[in-house]
C-alpha cells in the first residue's frame, strides 16, 4: 500500500540496526554498536513520543493520513472483489479498521453514492461488501488539507482533509467518472501505547475519522 507508516519505519530501523556483525575485534565493534544502537533507540523515542510536537512532525502526519485514505480505496476495492480468496478479503476488512479512530466511524459522504443503501457506518459497509461484493469502488483524488492538526489536548490532534472521489467499475471493462461533490475526513493524531516486544511506550499515530 502506498502509506509508509512511522511505527513501521521505526520497526524497520530497529530491526536492521540490532543485526550484530563478526569482525576481527568482536568485543570492540559490539561494545560500539551497542552504544550506537542505544543513542539511536534513544533518538527515534525522542521523536515519536514528544510531547512537543513541531510543524514539521505535524505536516508529515498529514501527508500520512492522506496515505491512509489512498490505503482505505485500496482495501475497499480488495473487500468488493468476490473473486479474491475470502481470507485476503478478511484480512483487508482487518486492516480497513485499524486505519480509523474507532470503529463508531460513519461514512455518510462515501456510502451516499453506492448504489446499496443504509452503509453509513464502517461496520455496515464492510458486511454487506464481504457477503455480498460492491461492483464499484472509490478513489479519492484531488486531496488537500482543509484545517491542519490542531491540538485538542495533550495526546491528541485534529484535522481535515477534503476530496472528490472517482467512481470506477470494479470490471476492467468498466468506466469511471469523477462525482462532483467534495467529501470531508476528519484525521487525528493521538498519542497511544504500542507494544515492541517485551516493551511498551506511547507512541504517535495518525488516523482517519469520519468521512461526511
Amino acid at each position: 500500500m502506498k502509506g509508509l507508516n512511522y511505527k513501521l519505519i521505526l520497526i524497520i530501523i530497529y530491526l536492521a540496526c540490532s543485526a550484530r556483525t563478526c569482525t576481527e575485534d568482536e568485543e570492540s565493534n559490539a561494545r560500539k554498536e551497542e552504544n550506537y544502537i542505544s543513542n539511536l533507540k534513544n533518538d527515534l523515542k525522542e521523536v515519536f513520543t514528544s510531547d512537543s510536537l513541531s510543524e514539521q512532525f505535524l505536516r508529515a502526519y498529514e501527508i500520512t493520513a492522506s496515505d491512509m485514505l489512498n490505503d482505505f480505496a485500496d482495501y475497499l476495492k480488495i473487500i468488493s472483489d468476490t473473486n479474491l480468496d475470502p481470507e485476503f478479503r478478511q484480512h483487508s476488512a482487518v486492516m480497513v479498521r485499524n486505519l480509523f479512530i474507532s470503529d463508531k466511524i460513519k461514512l455518510s459522504g462515501l456510502s451516499n453514492n453506492y448504489p446499496e443503501s443504509a452503509l453509513y457506518t464502517l461496520d455496515r459497509l464492510l458486511d454487506h461488501i464481504l457477503s455480498e461484493g460492491m461492483p464499484v469502488w472509490f478513489k479519492p483524488v484531488q486531496i488537500i488539507v482543509t484545517a491542519p492538526f490542531a491540538a485538542e489536548n495533550d495526546s491528541t490532534f485534529i484535522g481535515n482533509l477534503s476530496c472528490k472521489l472517482e467512481c470506477q467499475a470494479l470490471s476492467s471493462k468498466g468506466t469511471s467518472e469523477i462525482l462532483p461533490d467534495i467529501i470531508t475526513v476528519d484525521i487525528y493524531l493521538v498519542k497511544r501505547y504500542q507494544y515492541f516486544g517485551d516493551n511498551h511506550i506511547k507512541i504517535w499515530e495518525a488516523y482517519l475519522g469520519d468521512i461526511n
